[in-house]
């Protein structure tokens, strides 16, 4: 049995929520206002894919790639600079962050771990090493992060958009 606790005496009748317009316009009241993240968790793992896409693209000036392996190493790490960065953001400001962007740092991640054998390995066996490396660890965070998201998310108990009905009460 799990009955109602709430003590229907508490409730004060003359309160703004219960004089609402004939279109039951939702009053400042019965908005909950969310607290998804409050600790800021995640923060690390998000920093951590930004700091990968920088070290990405660092390498590939370094040490000196072939074209198409410096125009991959470029690309791919300011994306996930980009996501890492995004993540970071919202964890930053008590959000959630997203379950989709980490998602898409853990496939660029699978993305580094193909490149080498995709581009060859030969004349930079150094920026070889150092994608599948990079695609490991964004593949690993990134997955990780995403599953932690998206079990924060279940158990949240609310949204930006939810409201309570107290005209039950």
């Amino acid at each position: 049995m799990n009955e109602d606790k709430r003590d229907a005496s508490e409730h004060d009748p003359d309160a703004k929520h219960d004089k609402r317009g004939e279109g039951r316009d939702v009053t400042t009241r019965d908005r909950i206002e969310p607290d998804p993240n409050p600790d800021r968790r995640g923060r690390w793992v998000s920093g951590a894919i930004a700091l990968l896409g920088l070290w990405l693209v660092a390498q590939s000036v370094w040490l000196d790639p072939t074209p198409d392996r410096f125009w991959n190493a470029v690309l791919v790490g300011a994306a996930l600079l980009a996501v890492g960065a995004y993540n970071f953001y919202r964890r930053a400001n008590e959000e959630f962050g997203s379950a989709g962007v980490a998602m898409f740092a853990a496939l660029l991640g699978l993305w580094l771990l193909a490149s080498p054998f995709l581009f060859g390995v030969e004349p930079g066996i150094a920026t070889a090493t150092s994608e599948l490396v990079v695609g490991l660890l964004a593949f690993g965070f990134g997955t990780y992060s995403a599953v932690v998201i998206w079990n924060r998310r279940k158990a949240a108990d609310a949204r930006a958009t939810a409201t309570y009905d107290r005209t039950g009460q």
